[in-house]
């Protein structure tokens, strides 16, 4: 059985075709599970998941207090599947119709710890380049999948429960990172299934979703700095280290080093926190030779850590 976890907050514009992929699925309603956990929604949202009862057979509803934290809902819900699987699936998105079969039948054929998957996107960009090609066991390097780090994918729920694998419900924005940072890191077989839209991943016209909001500076150093502390954990060689670590600097000190809203403080705090993993390799890793120019100016060449 694969358990689909949902938290929610006032999607009403969306919940039902998120809902309705799910009751259309071609594979057995036994086999699935939707474990749906609602952050005190104020629109019409209660009364959609409700009219689901009947449709989705074993569907768990938990009706919770405003919190703000989807990382707080996810937990609640990992706590509470039942599945050997659990897939993420955001109350926004919805699934390809032949999904939940076509997963079951992949990992009955070989178990991975996380299976990711051929995504499409509605109104919004998608990771694509690693999701081409379906592969039993993949190098998380070499099949750059360690650039998708965003949630949408599966894991073996005996995997996250026995390693202690939870959001961390501290940071206000981007715990999927650091969550799907962890997962990769500690599998011990990854998967990638491709050749079918398994997953709709929408942008939404009014850019209201978490996941499109603007991080302020400081939340993104927050997520770097745990995602740091994670990858220098439990990556098996500097190799995969540094891969990981190139996010911080590509994505995230990039962007803060040339807005025109940072200060000073928040400078000395980006290279207190991320030049301890500033090193030559991740310099040569860098995507540009002038993204690359700027860091080495910011961070130094590199040969400190190096």
């Amino acid at each position: 059985m694969i358990s689909i976890v949902t938290p929610n907050y006032n999607c009403e514009r969306w919940l039902d075709r998120c809902l309705q992929s799910v009751a259309d699925q071609t594979s057995s309603q036994d086999n699935i599970e939707m474990v749906m956990v609602d952050d005190g929604s104020t629109d019409a949202s209660k009364e959609i998941i409700k009219g689901y009862r009947g449709k989705i057979h074993n569907l768990d509803i938990v009706w919770h207090e405003h919190t703000g934290k989807p990382s707080l809902l996810r937990n609640i819900a990992l706590d509470r599947a039942q599945g050997d699987y659990v897939l993420f699936l955001d109350s926004d998105d919805f699934l390809g119709l032949d999904t939940i079969r076509r997963l079951s039948l992949f990992t009955q054929k070989r178990q991975s710890d996380v299976v990711a998957f051929q995504l499409q996107g509605l109104n919004r960009n998608v990771p694509k380049s690693m999701l081409q090609k379906t592969c039993y066991a993949v190098d998380i390097v070499k099949s750059g999948i360690y650039k998708s780090l965003g949630i949408w994918k599966m894991c073996r729920r005996d995997f996250l429960d026995s390693h202690e694998i939870r959001f961390d419900d501290t940071l206000p924005s981007g715990d999927d990172i650091p969550f799907m940072a962890e997962s990769l890191l500690r599998a011990k077989n990854v998967s990638v299934l491709s050749g079918y839209p398994f997953y709709t991943v929408r942008g939404r016209e009014d850019g209201s979703s978490l996941t499109q909001m603007e991080w302020s500076h400081r939340e993104r150093i927050r997520v770097g700095k745990k995602l740091g502390e994670l990858v220098c954990t439990y990556a098996m060689d500097d190799d995969i280290r540094n891969h990981f670590l190139i996010r911080l600097f590509n994505t995230d000190a990039l962007r803060i080093i040339e807005s025109p809203s940072t200060n000073q403080a928040l400078l000395e705090e980006l290279k207190n926190e991320y030049g301890k993993y500033w090193n030559s390799r991740v310099a040569d890793l860098i995507y540009t030779d002038e993204a690359r120019d700027k860091l080495i100016t910011f961070f130094g060449d590199g040969n400190i850590n190096g």
